[in-house]
């Protein structure tokens, strides 16, 4: 950490002696104007520019170090003060300020090529700045040394004029095709700042001829010109403080950070996420087994390599393939200072890594037991069906035929009370059946819901009992409803067999996506689901934790039992 402060304190440092030589400058600039009186406000205006533009340049910089954006701006400003010079009545200082007279307009092509990552992306925009500031500086030095002959100052002008105009209908058409491809949160940055420098790189060349058309004095195009110059670098500066482009830290500051032990995967995202300067940088983690990227919750990521505005960056450990960092080009041009922030994250992405594998691994065991149980429940509503369908109507035609053969008229008497016996056992077989098959599915469940269902479990309850149901059976999932079925039932079963209550309270309620239920009575209480209790409750309490839900058990002796669960309501 203190390699950090030593640096940011250099930095610090840096930026304040540059701040102080720019008031120094403007300071001389305006005491060596005092002796020109005429001119004296033109320095004063050039100077306030010069220092707008330095300020800005600055606070760029300390914004994020590792950019060059600010160091443009503070160059810009340079560009300011010398074509502000001529001002002064000095003949060796006025050809200076001829010279770069222009210079600030390729400073700020330079700058809108290279928002806002402070470098410039293609040969293109290469070219195009490099000629920028051969137009505006080359050809301006030329038409200096040949002042004396008009003719060739004219078509060197015409030359200038014609380049300059080309380079930024170039430039134009580059921002353009960025602009599109953006999202829309930079885009809503991007595009003021784009329109504004286009515009003001057109319009300053052209405000003395605008104002000459006009009939008003010179002095105003000066003034124009100045007011379009002032905005830009606070132009700049706004994309930088409100484009969402934080301020950088350092590498060494996330080296130790990464040190503490702990650090859970959201917070190293984000930490690298801040040091890069990029909100959208995200840590993804290759899984060997499935052959592809899966994020820290283990969940597969889209390889989305064709987009140019993402670059991928694989982190490895000893050649092994642990993860990638994706970021946004347009934000981190170096891609070397990536690179390195990934050699300091190699360990940290690779135990993150094992935890996405191990979190994958869990979800489809999760995946797996709800399979189970869906299966389980559908298992149990074929054999309900069965024994409905098929045993229990075999059974009503046998008591027929036994009725049939009791009722027969040649029939003797010991054949009738045998049939009627038989008749018996068999209806008494039947209502044994029924009673199977509503305990592994009653037909309140499958044809009513389960508000149903509840309502028949309390009616048939051998103490008083009361409902209270409000949900909407049809948007609960088979595996929701059977659970909460059982559930209810379990508990009923245990407040008598086991509490011995006097009464119980069943509650029903469904509020957005989560079905949520209570059964509270006022028995012996004592009851658990830990170590050592019965499998009734314990199963009942691991079907919930498949399914996703809150399972909680308040029961103290002599206080009654409290059940409450929380379920899902879709599958």
């Amino acid at each position: 950490m203190s390699l950090r402060s030593g640096r940011q304190g250099s930095l610090r440092l840096a930026l304040l002696v540059v701040v102080g030589c720019a008031l120094l400058l403007g300071i001389i600039q305006i005491a060596v104007g005092l002796g020109v009186p005429d001119n004296l406000w033109a320095v004063v205006v050039f100077t306030a520019a010069f220092w707008v533009w330095v300020a800005a340049g600055v606070t760029a910089w300390w914004r994020r170090p590792n950019n060059a954006t600010g160091a443009l701006i503070v160059i810009g400003g340079i560009t300011v003060l010398l074509g502000g010079l001529v001002n002064l009545g000095i003949e060796l200082l006025s050809v200076i300020s001829a010279v770069f007279a222009t210079s600030v307009l390729a400073v700020v092509v330079h700058l809108l090529h290279a928002f806002p990552s402070g470098r410039l992306h293609g040969r293109l925009s290469i070219a195009v700045v490099i000629g920028s500031y051969g137009v505006s500086v080359v050809l301006q030095a030329l038409s200096i040394a040949i002042r004396g002959d008009r003719a060739a100052i004219s078509a060197l002008t015409t030359v200038q004029s014609t380049l300059g105009i080309a380079l930024m209908v170039i430039t134009v058409i580059i921002l353009v095709g960025r602009l599109r491809a953006a999202d829309h949160a930079h885009r809503k940055v991007l595009a003021p700042l784009f329109l504004y420098g286009s515009l003001a790189v057109l319009l300053i060349p052209a405000a003395p001829l605008v104002v000459r058309a006009l009939g008003e004095p010179q002095a105003v195009s000066g003034v124009i010109q100045l007011a379009l110059l002032a905005g830009l670098p606070i132009a700049f500066l706004l994309g930088v403080l409100f484009g969402g482009f934080r301020r950088t830290g350092e590498l060494e500051a996330l080296a130790a950070w990464l040190g503490l032990s702990g650090a859970p995967r959201s917070t190293v995202e984000r930490a690298l996420a801040s040091t890069m300067g990029d909100d959208s940088l995200q840590v993804v983690y290759w899984s060997p087994d499935r052959s592809a990227f899966v994020d820290g919750l283990g969940m597969p990521v889209d390889d989305a390599r064709g987009d140019a505005g993402r670059t991928w960056l694989e982190v490895s450990v000893e050649s092994r393939l642990v993860g990638a960092i994706v970021y946004d080009n347009r934000m981190i041009a170096d891609t070397d200072v990536v690179r390195r922030a990934g050699e300091v994250l190699a360990i940290a992405i690779d135990r993150e890594r094992l935890t996405a594998e191990l979190l994958a691994s869990n979800d489809a065991l999760l995946q797996s037991r709800l399979r189970l149980v869906e299966t389980a429940d559908r298992e149990r509503s074929r054999i309900a069906q069965d024994l409905h369908d098929g045993l229990q109507v075999q059974l009503v035609l046998l008591a027929l035929e036994a009725q049939q053969i009791g009722n027969a008229p040649d029939a003797s008497v010991a054949t009738s009370r045998a049939a009627t016996e038989l008749r018996r056992r068999i209806d008494e077989a039947a209502a044994e059946l029924r009673r199977l098959v509503h305990n592994v599915l009653p037909a309140a469940l499958v044809e009513r819901g389960l508000s149903a269902a509840a309502e028949d479990l309390v009616d048939r309850l051998a103490i008083p009992a009361t409902l209270e149901a409000d949900v909407d059976d049809d948007s609960l999932a088979p595996a929701t409803t059977h659970t909460a079925y059982l559930i209810i039932a379990e508990a009923l079963t245990n407040a008598v067999k086991h509490s011995h209550a006097t009464s119980v309270r069943v509650t029903i309620g469904q509020v957005g996506a989560r079905l949520h239920l209570e059964i509270a009575d006022n028995g012996i209480g004592g009851a658990s689901y830990g170590n050592g209790a019965g499998t009734g409750i314990k199963g009942l309490a691991d079907r919930v934790d498949v399914l996703g839900g809150i399972f909680a058990l308040e029961s103290v002796n002599g206080q009654g039992t409290r059940m409450r669960v929380e379920l899902p309501c879709g599958s």
